[in-house]
């Protein structure tokens, strides 16, 4: 039998640093809201009621799930790429990297509800969809495999709590460490088909609500104020330093 030699991807950070990172990400509301759009769709509801329940699973996958998975990429796409234990899954990560249009900071961007103007804006927009195509399209995205590897991640830490409470010492042996690195590598794979899923669709999840008076002139208010030149913005680097983000030449 061949030996797992593939490496952990706790390497450089403990068991349970990596693990409490993974808990908020397959335990995000997301997923309830999933169950909530699967249940509507079993009960034909309207679309107004679909549209604003896929609206808070958009946004909890593109504005908190993706943006957290995107921490452990590099991390876990380099585990993939130095082991051939893998194959099936580097076939997949292939897959998607071929089919992808948008660039690394137009995938971030995005998620962020904009498009950078040298990526192409996907043809597909979902709020011109026909009800039938609608429906279709939420029926596709609940039954993603992405859902399903979450499921499994959180059955198999689920188990590892319930075992490390029985006993004061708990030391995962090498199956159940083993199972729990291919249901994240599965679960990471998915994640990057899923929003290579998305990727051809336009969405503005914005798009219809109504802004508040209030706040409309408060906005009105600010621009008009920068353009005056009476308020200054805050220079970019000062905002990267805040949030103790590193930024980077993209030519």
């Amino acid at each position: 039998m061949e030996q797992n030699t593939a490496k952990s991807p706790f390497k450089g950070i403990t068991d349970g640093q990596f693990l409490n990172g993974l808990l908020p990400i397959v335990e995000h509301s997301l997923f309830v809201d999933r169950e909530r759009l699967l249940a509507l769709l079993a009960t034909d509801a309207d679309r107004d009621t679909l549209t604003e329940v896929f609206r808070e699973c958009f946004e909890g996958y593109y504005y908190d799930v993706a943006f957290a998975l995107d921490s452990y990429e590099t991390r876990l796409l380099s585990i993939l790429d130095s082991s051939d234990t893998y194959a099936a899954l580097k076939h997949r990560v292939a897959i998607v990297q071929r089919k992808r249009r948008a660039s690394p900071t137009g995938r971030e961007v995005r998620r962020m509800g904009a498009f950078l103007p040298t990526d192409s804006v996907p043809e597909i927009k979902v709020s011109a969809l026909s009800n039938h195509a609608f429906r279709e399209f939420l029926h596709t995205l609940v039954k993603s495999e992405f859902f399903a590897a979450q499921a499994r991640v959180v059955k198999l830490l689920n188990q590892r709590g319930e075992d490390a409470a029985e006993t004061s010492v708990y030391e995962a042996t090498a199956a159940e460490e083993v199972r729990l690195q291919e249901a994240i590598y599965e679960f990471f794979v998915c994640h990057l088909e899923f929003e290579q899923f998305l990727e051809d669709y336009e969405y503005d999840p914005d798009e219809g609500l109504e802004i508040q008076p209030e706040v409309a002139e408060e906005l009105e208010q600010s621009i008009a104020d920068h353009k005056s030149g009476r308020v200054k913005g805050t220079p970019l680097q000062e905002v990267a330093k805040t949030f103790g983000v590193n930024l980077k030449c993209t030519h």
